[in-house]
């Protein structure tokens, strides 16, 4: 059989027409995928597999089993009844498994139904649940086929030259019904991006650069805080949201900016892959973002701490604001990752207000003739947290350029 089409498809109604494969050891599957399948990998075979297999489980056990009765799902969602994630603690609770006698557990959010897969003496489910930073970009290469950037070009009777500044995305996150918070979602985030777009195209540049600088995403795991899921909208974890951002930036915010030349990225503290944020300093999700973006065909730079950019001669320095880099003093960042003998500006994200007031900070933190250093105004709107906290926000963004005399206009706008 040719190697063609939607291969998860394929693979999906391969198991259906064949249940015991559903119970099949897993070797002997893949073998079977491979030989009608011929020059697929072992990995992306596996992978596909696995979440075929735990999507028909489930549909499965659903057809049988009323919805009072998770208790006796193969597969334990989890999901609760309203559709929330449910961290590991209340999971075990939900299901009656002893969370005592857990010796490691892990979210597994790369499936249709996300899960959690526990190593203890009471259950072992057998799903073999890792999945490796390659089969990722299968799966999100697969999902974003017959997606391309076309720049939209637009001819201007000027030589104008800007850099868009947005930060703090947090793709995924769901916000209702707070006292001074606005709500926040991932369609109020689209429509923010496409007026963002209007403002962009109004100015008539010549060029556009955007800079994103950080937290892409609210969260891969689910589990960044101990309580994030509880403001994540449904499903928007794992490939899924990764997948989805990718679409939502490329459809809404970059293909439809004029002019548009390049973009740069840097990650945050909630890009990472993992719920501990010792094990991904790195923020996999927002490279995983980047690698998307340029598989589509836009010209990405990535790094996870700091990118520079000179540009129409000044040197643009980002950076997320949560690394210890940022403790920096200004001088020092401008010296170490900045361009001498050029005006630099220094931008950071992450928190989420154009004014903080534990320091206090304004968004201006260091203004000279030959620098500046700003907070940049954040997409997101706030949650709960920051709410108890007395915070709340506007969403934002920044357009720098250049005077014609080596010194930054800044203009600021909401959305």
């Amino acid at each position: 059989m040719a190697h063609k089409g939607n291969i998860r498809i394929e693979i999906e109604n391969l198991l259906q027409n064949d249940p015991t494969l559903l119970n099949s050891k897993q070797s002997d599957v893949i073998k079977k995928i491979q030989e009608l399948y011929p020059g697929i990998k072992y990995g992306y075979a596996k992978t596909l597999f696995n979440r075929v297999r735990t999507d028909l489980r489930g549909l499965q056990e659903e057809q049988i089993t009323k919805t009072d009765q998770y208790e006796k799902r193969r597969i334990l969602t989890a999901l609760d009844r309203d559709g929330k994630l449910m961290n590991v603690e209340e999971w075990c609770k939900f299901y009656g498994i002893p969370f005592e006698q857990a010796r490691s557990y892990k979210l597994v959010t790369h499936t249709g139904i996300p899960y959690y897969n526990i190593a203890s003496n009471v259950i072992n489910d057998g799903i073999e649940d890792t999945i490796t930073a390659e089969e990722l970009k299968q799966l999100i290469a697969e999902d974003l086929k017959g997606y391309k950037f076309k720049q939209q070009f637009k001819p201007v009777d000027n030589k104008k030259i800007n850099v868009i500044k947005i930060s703090d995305l947090h793709f995924g996150a769901y916000v209702n019904n707070l006292i001074r918070t606005k709500d926040y979602s991932i369609s109020i985030l689209a429509d923010k991006l496409e007026a963002a777009v209007q403002i962009i195209n109004d100015d008539n540049a010549a060029e556009n650069h955007v800079h994103i600088l950080g937290d892409l995403i609210e969260s891969f795991t689910g589990l960044n805080h101990k309580n994030s899921w509880k403001n994540i909208e449904h499903g928007m974890v794992g490939a899924e949201v990764v997948k989805l951002c990718c679409n939502v930036l490329h459809e809404k915010f970059l293909s439809k900016i004029d002019n548009l030349k390049t973009v740069k990225i840097v990650a945050g503290n909630h890009d990472r892959l993992t719920s501990g944020k010792d094990e991904d300093a790195e923020g996999g999700a927002a490279e995983l973002i980047a690698w998307g973006l340029s598989l589509i065909g836009y010209d990405v730079e990535f790094d996870s701490i700091v990118v520079k950019h000179e540009i129409d001669g000044i040197c643009h320095v980002l950076t997320h604001g949560h690394h210890p880099v940022s403790k920096n003093t200004t001088t020092d960042i401008c010296w170490k990752y900045g361009k001498h003998g050029i005006y630099n500006v220094v931008c950071e994200g992450h928190l989420h207000s154009m004014f903080e007031k534990v320091k206090p900070i304004y968004t201006i933190k260091d203004d000279s003739t030959d620098h500046r250093r700003i907070i940049c105004p954040s997409f997101f709107t706030g949650n709960f947290y920051s709410e108890s906290l007395g915070y709340s926000s506007n969403s934002g963004f920044i357009i720098f350029r250049n005077n014609g005399n080596g010194v930054p206009h800044m203009f600021c706008y909401s959305v």
